[in-house]
């Protein structure tokens, strides 16, 4: 009987962890590890930021300018509702793994919520918020090609200042 306490305790402590595991197939808490503010660079596609919500990844680039694309998560991979791409996601902290069906990877990293550059990529692209979204893009676009060794010359004064100078 005093032999068979140690196991009962052992078997005990193992069944309580493995009923509070995480669930690698939670489809609502994959979700939630992608909403947020996101950035990513390569000297390939440049810069781009993403704003994911729980429906949409809205995307800008300085290639290929606004879009949204809506996609749902399953089991551990992001699928779009839209085009056949695919993504398995490893989620690592402050950021996220991308490895493509397309054989491409793309690390995501999350902005910092106390520096905050963004609330949403405007929709309008003939607004005031736009611009001054572009601006800020612009400058944290030049940040990271100086950061990979590259100097980008910019305008002397952004497109956004003007407008604020006009509303004066």
């Amino acid at each position: 009987m005093m032999r068979s306490i140690p196991y009962f305790l052992v078997f005990f402590i193992f069944a309580l962890s493995a009923c509070h595991s995480p669930n690698p197939k939670n489809i609502e808490g994959n979700k939630k590890i992608l909403i947020g503010k996101w950035h990513r660079f390569s000297i390939a596609n440049g810069y781009s930021e993403f704003d994911i919500d729980s429906q949409y990844i809205v995307f800008y680039n300085q290639k290929v300018g606004r879009f949204d694309l809506p996609y749902k998560i399953e089991n551990d991979s992001l699928k779009y509702l839209t085009n056949q791409y695919a993504a398995k996601i490893t989620y690592y902290g402050d950021s996220v793994l991308f490895e493509g069906n397309d054989s491409t990877e793309a690390t995501l990293y999350r902005f910092k919520e106390s520096r905050l550059p963004f609330k949403t990529i405007p929709e309008v692209k003939d607004s005031l918020s736009f611009a001054s979204y572009i601006a800020g893009f612009d400058k944290r676009l030049t940040q990271e090609f100086e950061k990979a060794g590259i100097k980008i010359s910019t305008p002397e004064e952004p497109v956004y200042e003007e407008l604020l100078k006009k509303r004066e």
